[in-house]
């Protein structure tokens, strides 16, 4: 069980809207409070606020929106850890055979020796696909960004190897709020593609957004009426002709700000002319914008008003206030398909009462916020990502939700996530956010949208398997296994500090939004924060920063601990770690550990280092003659074992007569010397144990007890024992962590003692202890490896996460039992047999 914050005396940071207008009008910009400002203190994590540093985990982030070209291909040259959620798009049907991955070591990321492999990497990548791809998009990290790359170079040797054009995408969350942040970037390279085309002037793009504009909105039919027959958008073509064609276009119409630095690059470079138009609600300013659009393509306004929709519009928006404004107060988040502080404008000039606003304000919003100082004063401006929103407690005053992450803080009101990836726009939008609001408010939770996918259910389906490639370190088949960051995370996730992720964003994401499932399963949210880096904390490495930020974070939380977890960045700069921890306890008073991880290795090495990290600060030394007692468990973390697993194996071992400790409290560290035994169950936990067992003489047992194994894994032997029916005699290769699968093996060769000496194989792309492998287990180093044992054993039966499927060669005459381990997929369950394709009905068995 998680250990919760005591957060009695405590409250998340709010400010009403009067006395932030009054700031700013007295102090300008720096009348903002820290508390709104992202660079002022850590990033808190909550299921809330996760897309902030997860964009790829949900919406779209520089991977997806890289892909939005038809007929691109993208490889992702990173650390392990950068490219972790992608397996949440890869197993997407749309987007799963469209990623390799290069991964880098930390030899690549001392002297930049990647470079040299790229070229070969785009050109077997373009090989390896059935159809030729019309651009390959090289996706880069802060790695490259802080070795100074010249990939625009690297770019042209790549496209001269592979014969397709080659681009660059950067996804440098260092520069999230420079002057051209990630998502503005890709969109300049995506645009950077059109080539100068003879123009029509019955064509106009929009510009904007990576989904398409809803087809009932207004904007095509004034368009139309302006004389445009086709008004294109990059979401809607299906082909890379019809990409191509955007370049013909007479003007842009740029819906969203971020697209505005591509929009200037085509009228400078191609000359097409950008007209701005923004999403509002406000049905009389839709009107002028429109008036306004008329003007400048010399149309006469009263031809321009498209007056029947705004009919449609005002009366959905008057039922609705006269039938629930009354009961109606809402929360308004920043998850959602609207500036929030404009539609809480909106909303309040309707009569609406609007309690809270969940976002952070910028200084485009100073109008809004004016605005909204003089007609709703008392309104609330929460910043989901400021470390004191752990100590957030819903509002029960509020009635309806708008936009994902309020409706997450507010789960006894209505929602409305209104963040459909179908984009509505001008008086379209303001009738079905009003239709959506009344079936939300009628109960009508079907019509009124359903909350979007966190990326970690049931996941995915799986294609037909993919190429391999003999070049090391590329994966063109299985995306990154969970790293070492995420190992770490998970060990201190439920111990009651503070932990913070030393990264610009990215990293803490991928954790939070991929490899943590626990976000999910808690009543309340640990506190994991991460340090939000930019470029010149960086360069400059601003330790201080850091520390100070750690600071204040801790003065306004019970924590217990501090936890420092390193990715790539601060391993490029080399921080010193334990300079940071010494500064961190005179700050703070708190003890202070770092763990030491790069990104470039697995969750195991991660896990295991965080144990021990543990272990070295907090264990108390113990007589001589001290009495031991009870039993204590490491290694039981969600990245091994699921949720229902976990539960099954501490009910098990509830039964025994003694006190059992988990390692999941911090006093569980405190007092492991005066164990009587340690059972490690899975090899995250063995670097620890074997300290214990060095300084304190505590035996070790690394196994899971029989019972547990037979009981959890009941399905998959049952399985396994129709397939052995027939007599013939086969290869079983197991593919988990290295305990469970000895487990696996002891049940199997016990429950079929027939099978000869070394007919079960241990396999495993995690680190495989010497004392605990037997003759013949494999270390698969990646999914090269992996093929090549089934190509030399075509007849094997695997017991393996589903996903490896993706990796058998072809043909296979072999059969793949599904074994989930969430480290390697992000799967919680196994997969059901109606969600799996054609080819891996042949070789997954449920």
């Amino acid at each position: 069980m998680m250990q919760q914050q005591d957060s009695t005396s405590r409250a998340a940071y709010s400010i009403t809207m009067q006395e932030l207008a009054r700031r700013i009008e007295k102090n300008g910009a720096g009348g903002i409070p820290p508390e709104l400002r992202t660079d002022a203190h850590l990033i808190c994590n909550t299921p809330a606020a996760i897309d902030f540093n997860s964009p790829g985990a949900q919406g779209f982030g520089v991977k997806r929106a890289g892909l939005s070209v038809p007929g691109s291909i993208m490889l992702l040259i990173s650390p392990g850890c950068c490219g972790r959620n992608t397996a949440a798009l890869s197993g997407n049907g749309h987007y799963g055979e469209r990623f390799a991955y290069l991964a880098l070591d930390e030899t690549d990321i001392v002297t930049g020796s990647h470079l040299q492999r790229i070229p070969e990497a785009v050109r077997a990548f373009v090989a390896s696909r059935r159809e030729r791809p019309s651009v390959v998009m090289v996706c880069l990290t802060c790695a490259d960004a802080l070795l100074g790359t010249d990939m625009e170079r690297v770019c042209r040797k790549a496209e001269a190897a592979a014969g397709v054009p080659v681009r660059p995408c950067y996804m440098y969350a260092l520069t999230r709020e420079s002057q051209r942040p990630p998502m503005q970037a890709v969109r300049e390279t995506i645009y950077g593609l059109l080539q100068p085309r003879q123009k029509w002037a019955r064509q106009a793009n929009l510009l904007g957004f990576f989904t398409p504009v809803a087809r009932d909105s207004e904007l095509f039919s004034l368009l139309g009426q302006a004389g445009i027959r086709r008004a294109a958008e990059l979401a809607r073509c299906q082909t890379y002709e019809e990409f191509a064609s955007l370049a013909a276009a007479n003007f842009n119409l740029v819906l969203s700000d971020e697209a505005m630095g591509a929009a200037l690059a085509l009228e400078k470079r191609l000359g097409i002319p950008a007209i701005r138009l923004r999403r509002l609600y406000e049905t009389a300013k839709i009107a002028k914008q429109y008036q306004a659009l008329a003007h400048i393509l010399g149309i006469a306004s009263e031809d321009f008003t498209a007056a029947e929709v705004r009919e449609q519009a005002e009366q959905a928006a008057d039922a609705f206030c006269q039938q629930y404004g009354r009961e109606t107060v809402l929360a308004i988040g920043s998850r959602l398909n609207a500036n929030p502080f404009e539609l809480a404008l909106a909303l309040v000039r309707r009569g609406l009462a609007v309690r809270e606003i969940l976002a952070v304000p910028s200084a485009a919003d100073a109008f809004y916020l004016r605005e909204l100082a003089r007609c709703s004063p008392s309104t609330r401006i929460y910043s989901l990502l400021e470390p004191t929103m752990l100590c957030y407690r819903e509002d029960r005053a509020v009635t309806l939700a708008l936009g994902a992450d309020a409706c997450l803080c507010h789960p006894h009101a209505k929602h409305v996530t209104w963040n459909d990836e179908e984009q509505p726009f001008g008086y379209q939008a303001v009738r079905a956010l009003f239709e959506r609001m009344a079936a939300a408010m009628s109960g009508d939770a079907a019509e009124a949208g359903r909350m979007a996918s966190d990326g970690s259910s049931e996941a995915a389906e799986h294609e037909n398997p993919h190429t391999v490639s003999s070049l090391p370190h590329l994966s063109l088949a299985l995306p990154p296994f969970a790293p070492d960051t995420a190992g770490a995370a998970a060990v201190l996730y439920p111990l009651g500090g503070m932990t913070v992720i030393v990264d610009a964003g990215g990293c803490a994401g991928n954790i939070c939004g991929f490899d943590e499932p626990r976000w999910q399963e808690d009543a309340k949210p640990s506190a994991v924060f991460s340090a939000g880096l930019r470029d010149m904390d960086a360069i400059m490495g601003r330790d201080a920063n850091l520390v100070a930020k750690i600071r204040e974070a801790a003065a306004k939380l019970t924590v217990s601990f501090v936890g420092l977890v390193s990715t790539p960045v601060p391993a490029i700069i080399a921080t010193d770690f334990r300079a940071v921890c010494r500064m961190v306890e005179k700050e703070t008073c708190l003890p202070a550990i770092a763990v030491r991880t790069d990104g470039t290795r697995l969750y195991d090495r991660g896990a295991g280092a965080a144990y021990d990290a543990l272990v070295q600060k907090f264990t108390a030394p113990i007589p001589p003659d001290a009495m031991r007692t009870g039993l204590g468990v490491l290694g039981l973390t969600p990245l091994d074992f699921s949720k229902k697993e976990r539960q099954a194996l501490r009910a098990l071992l509830g039964r025994e007569d003694t006190p059992i400790r988990f390692f999941d409290w911090l006093d569980d560290f405190r007092e492991a010397a005066r164990l009587k035994e340690l059972l490690v169950v899975s090899p995250t936990g063995l670097r620890a144990a074997r300290r214990l067992q060095r300084q304190w003489g505590i035996p070790i047992r690394a196994e899971l007890p029989p019972a547990f194994i037979h009981e959890a894994f009941s399905a998959v032997l049952s399985r396994l024992a129709a397939l052995l029916q027939d007599g013939q005699q086969r290869e079983i290769l197991i593919v988990h962590q290295q305990i469970l699968a000895n487990g696996l093996r002891r049940a199997i060769r016990q429950r079929f003692p027939a099978l000869p000496a070394g007919a079960v194989t241990v396999g495993s792309f995690f680190a495989l202890d010497r004392a605990l492998q037997r003759e013949g287990d494999l270390h698969f180093r990646g999914e090269q490896d992996f093929r090549a044992y089934l190509q030399a054993h075509p007849d094997a039966i695997v017991i393996g996460d589903a996903l490896l499927a993706r990796a058998v060669p072809e043909p296979f005459g072999g059969t793949l039992l599904d074994l989930p381990h969430f480290a390697l997929s992000g799967r919680k369950a196994p997969m059901h047999p109606s969600r799996t394709p054609e080819y891996a009905k042949n070789s997954i068995s449920n």
